[in-house]
């Protein structure tokens, strides 16, 4: 799939349980609550760009980048295993590939937005859906946002790899929080069984500056202003003030293959 999320979105998806990682509602009576589709400049010439936002009373919380999105209707729902008791749904197709989002109520009176994907090339044709976010009180009688995140399941390997160019970024726990290290190599990525034998072939740059807002999954980092994304289970980091070969950007995903290099 070519388009990107934050659960989110990457966005498989993530607990948070520290409040400093919550939006809070002003009012303890029912939240104002809905999806949003909105339209963004596009990086690439001819593909589409729009944003998903849920709207939480006075907030706009971001919760991915994908290239089509429109609002469904309820009797479509059941084209995208929605559930019919469903508040709303948004999402589109593009190129072969879709993401698609829905906003429920669930019995104990919290809310919750579920992501799930299609491509063309899906064997089991399910959506997959997953929980991004939840909206429930918390002990003082307010709804409050919680995305589904866990910083643990963040650690791994983060790789882009190219024929002249690559990179890669180990993200490491350290303490209560994350320890990222960035390599930039002027050669193609070296194969996972390479590196299990030998150094990475490149000086790394431990990043002093590694923090995200868990809210709508932005970094900042001394790499610049980056985007915490969840595609096909996986998480992706982008940062927006790096080039790569492929875009005026840099995209890393993360690669299991290389997950030995944190462990």
């Amino acid at each position: 799939m070519k388009s990107s999320i934050y659960f989110f979105l990457t966005f498989l998806l993530f607990t948070s349980c520290s409040s400093e990682n919550t939006t809070t509602s002003k009012s303890s009576t029912a939240p104002n609550l809905s999806l949003v589709c909105q339209k963004e400049t596009s990086k690439m010439e001819g593909i589409p760009a729009h944003s998903v936002h849920l709207v939480f009373n006075d907030k706009k919380i971001k919760l991915a980048d994908i290239q089509s999105c429109e609002t469904f209707p309820k009797e479509d729902f059941a084209n995208y295993d929605i559930p019919k008791n469903a508040m709303q749904a948004i999402g589109g197709w593009w190129a072969g590939a879709g993401e698609y989002f829905y906003l429920h109520k669930k019995s104990d009176d919290s809310y919750i937005v579920k992501y799930g994907q299609m491509y063309e090339e899906k064997e089991t044709k399910l959506y997959d859906y997953t929980e991004l976010i939840r909206i429930k009180k918390n002990e003082a009688g307010e709804f409050i946002a919680i995305p589904k995140h866990e910083l643990k399941s963040l650690v791994g390997v983060y790789t882009l790899g190219g024929h002249d160019n690559s990179w890669l970024l180990k993200v490491n726990a350290k303490g209560d929080g994350l320890e990222a290290t960035y390599y930039a190599l002027n050669e193609m990525l070296p194969p996972a069984s390479f590196l299990k034998e030998n150094k990475i072939p490149a000086e790394g740059k431990v990043l002093s500056n590694f923090d995200i807002d868990f809210s709508d999954m932005v970094i900042e980092s001394d790499l610049g202003t980056g985007q915490l994304e969840t595609i096909f289970g996986r998480e992706r980091i982008t940062f927006f003030n790096i080039k790569s070969h492929q875009e005026d950007m840099l995209r890393l995903t993360k690669d299991e293959a290389y997950g030995f290099l944190v462990e």
